[in-house]
C-alpha cells in the first residue's frame, strides 16, 4: 500500500534570498552542502534549469545505495525552484515526492519554505524522511555562514 505524506521546512538565513538561491543554483556549491557524509562516497550532477535533471548517488558504509532523480519542473530566480524526484534503495524505488523551495524575504534575510509531497511505496516510516529535510536546511546554514 502506498503511504501518502506532506511534510514543510523552514529555516530563516541572514542573507538575503539571491545569495540563498544562489546556494542551490551553483551545482558546486550545492555538492558541499546536499551531498551527505564524505564517507558515503556521494557523486551528484546537476542541470539547473527547467527540465534538466540531477542525478545524486552514494553508498553509505553497510547500508543500501542511495539513487535519486530529479528534474526540475519551475525555477523563479531568488523566488522558488519546484522539482520532482525518485529515491532508489539498492535499485528498488521506495519513494516519489514533488518538492517545492520558497525563497521569501523575511527582514534582511530569507525565510526558506521546503514543502513535500510524498508517495512512500515502502513500510519505512516517514520521520526519518522530515528529519531529513531539516537536516539538509542546516546544512545549507553551515555553508552560506
Amino acid at each position: 500500500m502506498i503511504k501518502h505524506a506532506t511534510f514543510v521546512a523552514e529555516h530563516v538565513y541572514d542573507l538575503p534570498p539571491v545569495e540563498v538561491f544562489s546556494a542551490w543554483a551553483d551545482p558546486a556549491v550545492k555538492a558541499r552542502w546536499s551531498s551527505g557524509p564524505a564517507d558515503w562516497s556521494p557523486r551528484l550532477d546537476v542541470d539547473f534549469r527547467v527540465g534538466g535533471l540531477e542525478r545524486y548517488h552514494s553508498t553509505p558504509v553497510g547500508g543500501p545505495a542511495h539513487t535519486i532523480e530529479a528534474r526540475y519542473l519551475d525555477i523563479v530566480p531568488s523566488k522558488r525552484i519546484v522539482y520532482s524526484y525518485d529515491v532508489l534503495l539498492d535499485q528498488v524505488r521506495s519513494l516519489v515526492s514533488l518538492a517545492t523551495v520558497e525563497f521569501v524575504r523575511d527582514g534582511p534575510g530569507t525565510r526558506l519554505v521546503q514543502t513535500e509531497q510524498v508517495a512512500f511505496f515502502t513500510a519505512e516510516e516517514t520521520a526519518p524522511f522530515e528529519q531529513h529535510m531539516r537536516d539538509v536546511l542546516k546544512s545549507l546554514a553551515e555553508e552560506l555562514r
